[in-house]
């Protein structure tokens, strides 16, 4: 009988002069974890702002009964109110992924470009869809129209199709999965992605900041944010 989930959560601004993602890991009454990670959008002070509103919201919304889809409309509403009135903080937004994890099954929702991986002994699987550009000029690239370090340079890359402002929602990505006994899940900010696939999952057994630590070994010039949730059975 496999045991319940335990998670573990941890961030750092890398190159970046400001923190702006905002994250939470809760135990809900019903014994199920939520993790919530947001990525910023709009300068220092409103990226930051922004982030924390929506998690905060979300969390708020779950904690009241309320459904995934239910608590996202929460954090989009908290984003546009937040911003009313205030001109520093137009354009304000925020990605969001949020996950429910309740005995073998895990459900999750996200707007944005913050990504959901599942490792297990299969590997590793990104189970949200990304909201930005980087598939679109991924898909350039495999059709022979750009070269793969012309995508992987491209200025429009990290251009987000969908964002947590406070306008109607297009893009939202949910979904459910049945989770094998040797699952590991990590709910990230896109500022994990300095490595690639196979050097996340690599670091995945290790404790949270062991991950960060190795996304900041990378020495990217201008590496992002990072924010990282684990979650995992507990012994």
């Amino acid at each position: 009988m496999a045991g319940r989930w335990r998670g573990e959560g941890g961030q750092h601004q890398g190159a970046r002069p400001y923190q702006e993602d905002s994250w939470a890991l809760k135990r809900l009454a019903d014994g199920a974890l939520l993790a919530v990670v947001a990525d910023g959008m709009g300068g220092h002070a409103g990226g930051a702002v922004a982030s924390k509103l929506a998690v905060d919201a979300f969390v708020k919304s779950i904690e009241g009964g309320g459904l995934l889809s239910e608590a996202l409309q929460a954090a989009n509403t908290a984003v546009r109110a937040g911003a009313a009135g205030k001109p520093e903080l137009s354009g304000m937004g925020a990605t969001l992924v949020a996950v429910l994890l309740l005995g073998e099954q895990v459900r999750w929702i996200s707007v944005g470009d913050s990504p959901f991986f599942l490792v297990s002994s299969a590997g590793i699987e990104q189970l949200n869809a990304d909201h930005s550009l980087a598939p679109q000029i991924d898909a350039l690239a495999a059709r022979g129209l750009i070269t793969a370090a012309e995508a992987a340079n491209h200025p429009g890359r990290h251009t987000l199709r969908e964002a947590v402002m406070g306008e109607p929602l297009n893009l939202i990505d949910e979904g459910v999965r049945q989770l094998d006994a040797d699952a590991c899940l990590l709910i990230c900010s896109d500022g994990v992605q300095s490595l690639d696939e196979s050097q996340i999952a690599a670091h995945a057994a290790k404790p949270v900041k062991g991950l960060i630590e190795a996304v900041l070994a990378t020495r990217s010039v201008h590496q992002d944010n990072v924010t990282v949730i684990k979650l995992e059975r507990e012994p």
